[in-house]
């Protein structure tokens, strides 16, 4: 069996990991967690598989982390950079696109439990002053709505509204974000709000938005105090280029060959999307993410409420808050996301049934590279699907 396939219609792999859903309006309830006792591969084995894989398809550096019955394990194999010397090593930062907007949603999860905004808090409440400012099909949205992508928002900003908005840009990143959200929230939605799902990396972004505005701080410090510190995490927004001259480099095909390519995603657009695709982790401290997922499933957290993270992992058109959520024959709801900036990959499978999750990272982006990643994650979670 392969999870790639049946989940094709809750997640496909595209640019900066549009992890979509499909038509289907249905809502569930995550399962009961059935704890197993997996034999999937650990130790010198999972490293020989990993190294193998990695060798086999000429990528310069990948990692895998995997979570099985409470226990993080991960791997690194490679370089750094390709055709060099640079040992990838396993505090080595990967840019994880996507996967940040689970992150986005748990930190919001936080904040919630702090009663400082709520999942139904609306547009018009966070930002009062902009009702007269932004159409108004857009004042109701809901901060549940933006991470469900059931907003009505477009997947992107376009060129012409990039372009229109750098005069105003001043290097404050809170009043940056709102110039560039008041005049996204001026085109008309693409679809009636809370009618359908539809991805959009702009919506993780207002939801980012609201999030700073109503607790008095930048998104970037609300992920600090809210989500890595409290999980022990040493985590970055941006790229890993920015963060250490002697960290990981992304990369991209060119003729037939990996070579090292400076982050592709424009600058002047990066930090509005964040909350959407900026996060950055080694992939062990990001298996120490996905652990609290499955402990926070089975009511065994202290981070959050067993409710929050049960309404993260619910399905509505098959895409949760930060995951694409399906339900897998004999293994219950199983949870997912791809997430990629253009020079990296990475992609993650949850599965609360069996108290297992996986996660790879590689340094580096292509369609074939992204397929065969996708292959390998469920390869190693063979032993526990079904045949």
């Amino acid at each position: 069996m392969r999870l790639k396939t049946l989940m094709a219609a809750a997640c496909t792999a595209v640019l900066l990991a549009a992890c979509g859903g499909s038509s289907n309006s249905n809502t569930a309830t995550a399962p009961a967690v059935v704890v197993q006792s997996p034999a999937i591969l650990t130790g010198e084995a999972l490293q020989a598989e990993v190294d193998k894989f990695r060798k086999e398809n000429g990528y310069p550096g990948i990692s895998v982390t995997i979570v099985n019955q409470d226990k993080v394990e991960a791997v690194v194999s490679g370089v750094r950079e390709i055709n060099t010397n640079k040992t990838l090593l396993g505090t080595d930062l990967f840019q994880l696109g996507s996967l940040t907007k689970a992150a986005t949603a748990t930190m919001i999860g936080r904040l919630v439990e702090q009663k400082k905004i709520r999942w139904d808090s609306t547009v018009a409440e966070i930002f009062p002053a902009w009702s007269t400012q932004i159409r108004p099909e857009f004042l109701g949205v809901t901060v549940e709505q933006l991470l469900r992508h059931r907003s009505g928002l477009p997947r992107e900003a376009s060129d012409a509204t990039i372009a229109k908005a750098l005069p105003l840009l001043s290097g404050d990143l809170q009043k940056d974000r709102r110039s560039l959200a008041v005049l996204l929230l001026q085109d008309a939605p693409e679809y009636t709000p809370n009618s359908k799902m539809l991805y959009s990396n702009i919506g993780y972004a207002l939801a980012g938005l609201m999030a700073e505005t109503a607790a008095g701080d930048t998104y970037e410090n609300l992920m600090q105090k809210e989500l890595f510190t409290p999980l022990g995490m040493k985590g970055y927004l941006g790229f890993p280029e920015d963060s250490s001259i002697n960290n990981n480099s992304g990369h991209q095909m060119w003729g037939g060959a990996w070579r090292a390519t400076p982050p592709v995603v424009d600058p002047r657009y990066a930090f509005f999307i964040n909350a959407a695709g900026g996060m950055n982790l080694n992939m062990a401290d990001y298996g120490i993410f996905l652990r609290e997922h499955l402990r926070g499933l089975q009511g065994q957290s202290n981070y959050l409420s067993k409710a929050s993270f049960t309404l993260m992992h619910t399905p509505v058109d098959d895409y949760g808050l930060g995951w694409g959520v399906v339900n897998v024959p004999q293994l219950g709801y199983v949870s997912t996301h791809n997430g990629t900036e253009l020079t990296y990959y990475a992609t993650n499978r949850v599965i609360p049934s069996k108290n297992v999750a996986v996660a790879i990272s590689c340094n580096c982006y292509d369609a074939a590279a992204t397929s065969r990643i996708d292959d390998f994650a469920d390869s190693l979670l063979s032993p526990i699907l079904p045949r």
